[in-house]
């Protein structure tokens, strides 16, 4: 899945994806395999079968889920990758994007923003850096 949004605005998964988009994800990812009916199921009242299968075969399309038959005209939808993959993937993505349109100020932004958030990530960012040192 390329990168096409990233929302401020917004939080976690949903920077990227659209809402119904990130609990289909979610729900795909701790059912492992479910069917339309499956997934309508585990997200609770007031999902709607068309509008979910809508976005699942949105998520086909993407790239994200696949889709494959079940029993008569029903699909399961499985994840390409599994949660961790995928945010990696996504996290991989916005760093670069950011670092590549603006270099040197983002790089100080990601670093401050580590310390504010959490000060163990400076610790984990001079690890990852000797590690990455170390091998070149």
């Amino acid at each position: 899945m390329n990168i096409q949004r990233f929302s401020l605005g917004r939080r976690g998964l949903s920077r990227v994806l659209g809402e119904l988009e990130v609990r289909i994800m979610e729900t795909v990812w701790q059912l492992g395999a479910p069917t339309g009916k499956e997934m309508c199921e585990a997200l609770g009242p007031g999902s709607h079968y068309k509008t979910v299968l809508t976005v699942a075969n949105r998520l086909v399309d993407k790239g994200v889920l696949t889709r494959e038959p079940a029993h008569g005209r029903a699909f399961r939808y499985r994840a390409v990758e599994d949660r961790e993959a995928f945010l990696r993937r996504v996290a991989s993505s916005v760093a670069s994007g950011l670092l590549g349109d603006f270099g040197r100020p983002a790089l100080a932004q990601l670093v401050q923003a580590a310390e504010e958030v959490d000060p163990t990530y400076l610790d984990e960012l001079e690890r990852l850096v000797r590690e990455r040192k170390g091998a070149g």
